[in-house]
């Protein structure tokens, strides 16, 4: 598979999607099957549910800026960090819109089939997240 062209799907994703609003990104980007595997979102399925989670994110915040920090290509897998830095100007799991400036890393791998991502694995600090919109989220005793 030819790693340049799998760079420059994932930078375009990431541009249309974050840059541009452009949620119909991912159906030029990924397979419809395309699955994504989180941890505070569960999976995230096919062209539509991804489009919802990305519109999700564009609701709650404003002004995104968007780099990709790395990207490593070895075979079929791709590994990244992007950070963003947004506003948080809609509701977010709840949270009302504080108006603070956030930064936010994710970091993703993904598995290409022919030419198209067909599964991710997303991480980001929803815990840093919600402690930069002002939420105190309890962290319990330590157990002995």
């Amino acid at each position: 598979m030819d790693h340049q062209h799998m760079r420059n799907i994932i930078r375009r994703e990431n541009e249309a999607v974050w840059h541009e609003g452009n949620t119909d990104a991912f159906q030029d980007s990924s397979h419809a099957h395309r699955v994504s595997h989180t941890q505070t979102m569960g999976d995230i399925k096919g062209h539509d549910g991804h489009a919802k989670l990305a519109q999700r994110f564009l609701e709650a915040f404003s002004d995104h800026r968007m780099r990709i920090d790395h990207l490593v290509i070895e075979g079929d897998h791709a590994a990244y960090r992007i950070t963003h830095h947004v506003k948080h100007t809609g509701t977010y799991m709840g949270v009302e819109p504080t108006g603070n400036e956030v930064k936010v890393v994710m970091s993703y791998f993904v598995r290409f089939e022919d030419d198209k991502i067909a599964e991710s694995w997303a991480m980001w600090d929803n815990l840093l997240l919600f402690r930069q919109l002002g939420v105190e989220i309890p962290m319990g005793q330590a157990q002995s």
